[in-house]
């Protein structure tokens, strides 16, 4: 069964898009078909997917495949309530063969509204509102068993607008990416009393659907664990005490309020002791390389990055990003131990 799965954080800036698509490609080199859907009306997640493309460097050109506000601009307008996913067009990678994409739409702002009304009267009789509500749990399901993906992976924007709660709410799990400062704990303390409030609301509006024999979604990711990212290393590799001092705070929080006995549901792979799931240093040149050739930051080699940036990478020099590269892997693979 497709597991659909978002990374999450009302807070900018914490390298979500990134380490999605790292944590795809990751995924796809060990045999899984893996779908990202770009949710996200800023579109970044696309431009990394089609950097490795001459085409995205031609405003003009129109990008291949099916957006993903085309894929639901009939459910919102009250067309149908049901999907034909054969109709959805979706781009396979040009690097990794079993990565296929859901592109991004910058009018995918305009489902804003439908998507406030929808939670506002969802609850009420109106089966179009119903159905508007449940759009995205139906094109993600219906993409992942019509074409046998083993991971729907949805990039979202740092808001808790209409369109990322109705994301994160058709999705089964979720990663909270953070940098640990002050901020990154600030966020924390937001988000656990705005995720309650998404799931205990679903849960009302899913009573509903019922007495109409309309499907039903869970509307409650697991909580998959805490991603710390680009914090400073010093010499001996441990974060230095400013971000020590914060990732400590955060973890005592998450554990407390993302944990509690009535709070999200918790991952199978998941340590209640220890919610931290992997700790992702600053990687340096090897970030932006990555993003201008479309590749994951473990598959950056040297001749790479020599092709793409003014700096001279001597043995010592790249033997140091090496090893931050292979750090990077592990990092990664660890986030993929914890997925259900």
């Amino acid at each position: 069964m497709t597991k659909i799965i978002t990374f999450y954080n009302n807070k900018g800036g914490v390298s979500k898009t990134t380490t999605l698509f790292n944590l795809a490609a990751y995924l796809a080199q060990r045999g899984n078909r893996v779908l990202i859907a770009d949710c996200d009306p800023q579109c970044n997640l696309t431009e990394i997917f089609f950097a490795s493309s001459e085409i995205i460097a031609d405003p003009e050109r129109e990008l291949p495949g099916t957006s993903i506000y085309q894929a639901i601009k009939g459910q919102l307008s009250g067309d149908s309530g049901r999907f034909d996913s054969s109709e959805v067009k979706l781009v396979q990678s040009e690097v990794y063969e079993d990565i296929y994409l859901l592109k991004g739409d910058l009018e995918f702002y305009r489902a804003e509204n439908r998507f406030v009304k929808a939670w506002n009267s969802a609850i009420t009789e109106d089966i179009h509102e119903k159905n508007v509500y449940a759009v995205l749990y139906r094109l993600f399901h219906s993409l992942g068993s019509d074409r046998s993906f083993d991971y729907i992976l949805c990039d979202v924007g740092p808001s808790t607008d209409a369109i990322t709660r109705a994301v994160f709410l058709a999705c089964d799990g979720f990663f909270l990416p953070l940098i640990p400062n002050r901020f990154g704990y600030q966020a924390v303390q937001v988000l656990s009393g705005v995720l309650r409030e998404w799931v205990k609301k679903h849960e009302e509006i899913s009573r509903t659907f019922q007495p109409f024999k309309l499907d039903l979604f869970p509307g409650n990711p697991m909580f998959l664990g805490l991603i710390l990212q680009n914090f400073k290393i010093s010499r001996s590799l441990r974060a230095e005490s400013f971000y020590r001092d914060w990732q400590d705070r955060i973890e005592n929080l998450v554990i407390t309020s993302f944990l509690s006995e009535d709070a999200l549901s918790p991952g199978p792979h998941l340590r209640f002791e220890d919610p931290v799931v992997a700790t992702i240093s600053d990687v340096g040149p090897l970030a932006p390389v990555s993003l201008m050739l479309g590749r994951a930051i473990f598959d950056v080699h040297r001749e790479d990055a020599a092709a793409v940036s003014s700096t001279r990478y001597g043995d010592e020099i790249w033997g140091n990003w090496e090893d931050r590269r292979e750090e990077y892997r592990r990092e990664i693979s660890k986030i993929a131990e914890a997925l259900p």
